[in-house]
């Protein structure tokens, strides 16, 4: 259930610094603080709807977001995973299209939304605003072809494994033990959708990982056992 929240300063956002809006002026960020709208979110929310018109744009201070592609028949598939400090909806915003995406709130999360006026002006006063959301549709690309490429020429370990270390690099932390810990914020099928497999190729790559000594998985709660072997396997460093 959506609740709004009083507005907060968006010159004080600790997010803010790893979004577009790190440019604005003082004057500017106190255009987006009066403009703004912000929510708390629960699970199941959703931001936007594929086929809504792109209004405005939604900047995630935090929490977690699910952009699904729906097909004709109501079956959705989790593209992307979008946590604090991303902004959201604006290719739609910028192209005048309606969405492509649904976007869903997956963990508890709380999001400003700018409306489309304000966000108008604020490109008008600072084209370096609009240089920015130019550089992250070109990272969405770079992004998309690489998950393509992965899909391609990488094994199935080696994908899940890499999902998990993104995971872990927005979510993770220490556990009481010393290791490096998840609790995974998405369904194991939802897991099996990022990384382009069936759902129960998941339960396999588990009991190959765990026999193998590089995680323990209790339910959710993934504890990263050999986080050098991890990263190897993954094939990349992080």
């Amino acid at each position: 259930m959506a609740d709004c929240k009083p507005t907060h300063n968006c010159a004080n956002c600790p997010s803010r610094q790893t979004t577009e809006w790190r440019d604005l002026s003082v004057d500017e960020l106190k255009m987006v603080t009066r403009a703004k709208q912000t929510q708390t979110l629960d699970p199941g929310d959703t931001l936007y709807d594929q086929g809504d018109e792109g209004d405005g744009i939604f900047c995630i201070q935090s929490g977690l977001i699910g952009l699904r592609r729906l097909d004709e028949d109501g079956n959705s598939i989790l593209l992307k995973l979008c946590s604090g400090g991303t902004t959201v909806g604006y290719r739609s915003f910028l192209s005048k299209q309606a969405h492509l995406n649904l976007a869903e709130v997956l963990n508890a999360s709380v999001v400003c939304h700018i409306e489309r006026p304000a966000v108008v002006r604020l490109l008008e006063r600072n084209p370096r605003l609009g240089e920015r959301f130019l550089r992250h549709a070109m990272e969405d690309l770079t992004a998309a072809e690489e998950a393509y490429a992965q899909s391609l020429t990488k094994s199935m370990k080696a994908r899940f494994l890499h999902a998990l270390m993104v995971l872990y690099e927005r979510l993770g932390y220490q556990d009481e033990s010393g290791h490096a810990a998840l609790d995974l914020p998405i369904k194991r099928m939802e897991l099996a959708e990022l990384i382009g497999a069936q759902p129960e190729s998941i339960s396999r790559l588990i009991r190959s990982v765990e026999s193998e000594g590089l995680l323990q998985i209790d339910d959710r709660r993934i504890q990263f056992r050999d986080m050098d072997a991890v990263l190897r396997h993954a094939g990349a460093q992080y």
